[in-house]
């Protein structure tokens, strides 16, 4: 009689490698994750463009430029386009939507030769204020004492309020008074440029 043979048959296991498929990848499962980085990008964006730079970037950039006595690094952080369209029309505290349209109405229509003219007559100003500066005063500077709120008024468009202080020791002060003041200046900048220094100036 045989024996029977009861050797199982081997059975060859093959490792499969799942492949990503596009095609068939279900989407919606990951929206959730889509939605909080997308959010935490935006945070970022806003912290950066209002709290460590942008609009108070241009403020302490010209404040800056002030203290160099530098007119270069000053007309860096002015958009004179935004100048000739604010000029004096708006009032911060009472700007609406319509006066937002006005105003790029208005910066769209200046003409660049206007604004180039206006770089150069700023700069031979500003020269002129510092050589007046440096006979009259042995030492002068601003200071930016703290930022009191930065406010989106209109796309790109922000009304910042600074307090700034100003010192500055006369050569002579038989001849100069003494400077030593401070206060709450409201600097409306557009694109991250200044385009008013409220009471400091345009």
């Amino acid at each position: 009689m045989e024996e029977e043979n009861n050797v199982e048959p081997q059975v060859e296991v093959q490792n499969e490698t799942k492949k990503f498929d596009l095609k068939n990848t279900n989407y919606k499962k990951y929206l959730p994750y889509a939605g909080i980085a997308l959010a935490v990008i935006v945070v970022i964006i806003i912290l950066v463009s209002v709290l460590g730079g942008g609009p108070k970037k241009a403020v302490k950039g010209y404040i800056s430029g002030m203290n160099k006595q530098n007119a270069s690094k000053i007309i860096k952080n002015i958009d004179f386009a935004g100048i000739s369209a604010w000029k004096y029309s708006y009032d911060v505290d009472d700007f609406s939507d319509d006066d937002y349209e006005e105003f790029i109405d208005n910066y769209e229509d200046i003409d660049k030769d206007e604004i180039k003219e206006s770089e150069e007559y700023m700069e031979e100003l500003m020269e002129e204020s510092f050589d007046d500066i440096d006979d009259e005063y042995k030492s002068y500077k601003m200071k930016i004492e703290e930022f009191k709120d930065v406010e989106e008024i209109g796309k790109d468009l922000y009304a910042v309020d600074a307090k700034i202080s100003m010192e500055a020791k006369p050569n002579d002060e038989d001849e100069t008074d003494e400077i030593d003041e401070s206060g709450v200046i409201t600097f409306v900048v557009y694109k991250n440029k200044l385009i008013s220094l409220g009471d400091l100036g345009f």
